[in-house]
């Protein structure tokens, strides 16, 4: 999506391109490694969602609105790595793209009883008709966390007046604490 913006741009705000191209080499650089990665802190997560969401800023302009409310102590919890960045492009993609106006993603972390619960919310319009281009991203990022968690953590997606709702829950974990999977 980023590359089709990028192209389209170039013939009639080729500034605007140039950012875009940018901001997209800062978001590849920053990925780069994680393959390697069992868990990353909440933190570092959080600035490649920003990385990517510069790039749609770019994109959609004031159409994008971003908020982000973020406990300072969940921010040094493990997640697996870009588990949140398919959530935030489907946001945006399937959310604000369909929006003449415009619309916003909302991004939420706290930590409570031994968990780290994740909020990511967007405004959508639920007259758009559905897009499904390959409908994964939802299913990979359950498979994941099945994969390191087991039954241990959770993801629920709900619909509903005109916002989407994507809720994590996942056991609180720092380096110095590995999780066992309970199955």
């Amino acid at each position: 999506n980023s590359l089709n913006s990028i192209s389209a741009l170039t013939t009639i705000d080729a500034a605007r391109a140039r950012e875009m191209c940018v901001l997209l080499a800062d978001f590849l650089r920053s990925t780069v490694g994680l393959g390697d990665k069992a868990a990353i802190p909440l933190a570092e997560e959080l600035v490649l969602i920003r990385c990517f969401l510069a790039v749609e800023k770019v994109r959609f302009g004031a159409r994008l609105q971003v908020e982000e409310m973020v406990e300072e102590q969940c921010e040094r919890l493990l997640i697996p790595p870009l588990l949140l960045q398919p959530l935030v492009e489907n946001a945006v993609n399937h959310g604000v793209a369909h929006l003449t106006e415009g619309g916003w993603v909302r991004l939420e972390a706290r930590c409570y009883d031994g968990r780290l619960v994740i909020v990511l919310e967007n405004a959508f319009d639920p007259e758009a008709p559905l897009r499904r281009v390959n409908g994964v991203g939802l299913a990979n990022v359950r498979k994941r966390l099945e994969a390191r968690y087991g039954d241990d953590a959770s993801l629920q997606a709900v619909a509903a007046e005109g916002r989407f709702r994507v809720r994590l829950s996942l056991p609180a974990e720092t380096e110095t604490e590995p999780h066992e999977p309970r199955r």
